[in-house]
């Protein structure tokens, strides 16, 4: 199966604000109230084209990923996965594995030894998948409200790696 990995464009924006959409529809589900995810309005948001991937299989663009250097102060020295949206019906056929393992890839790349991300605590599946891809938990638990819900959002790292 074709897989192409490629920095994000323009010309994508619109595609990319539909996977976000599906992503958020699918794996949020149960976990955060329906209500905020359905009021959620996409159609007025421009996801970040600077640091931002897409990948392209047989039927176009099916998934995307962005990363940067770490957002919070005390993770500046890191790099940060920001998010990782594929469509749901192409969860299972790779397309998730190869945008994360590019990013982690390209992080490396540029020099960081340690990565984070951040993850909902009750996105199982979620973090099985990062899990396997070497991140665990940390220990740091940050509080979210959404829609009136209160949440938990993990720190998951991967550390002492080799750069590129």
């Amino acid at each position: 199966m074709r897989r192409l990995i490629r920095e994000m464009e323009e010309k994508d924006i619109e595609i990319v604000r539909r996977i976000y959409a599906a992503g958020w529809q699918d794996a949020f589900r149960g976990i955060v109230p329906q209500e905020y995810v359905s009021q959620m309005d996409f159609q007025h948001w421009t996801p970040p084209i600077g640091g931002s991937y897409v990948v392209e299989g047989e039927d176009g663009v099916t998934g995307t990923v962005t990363i940067s250097a770490g957002r919070e102060a005390a993770y500046q020295d890191w790099g940060e996965i920001i998010s990782l949206y594929v469509f749901p019906e192409r969860i299972g056929q790779g397309y998730g594995h190869a945008l994360f393992q590019f990013a982690i890839d390209t992080l490396l790349g540029h020099g960081y030894r340690s990565l984070y991300l951040t993850v909902l605590e009750q996105n199982t599946r979620a973090r099985k998948f990062y899990e396997r891809h070497g991140f665990s938990w940390n220990g740091d638990c940050i509080p979210l409200r959404l829609a009136g819900k209160e949440l938990t959002v993990l720190r998951y790292i991967r550390q002492e790696m080799t750069p590129v």
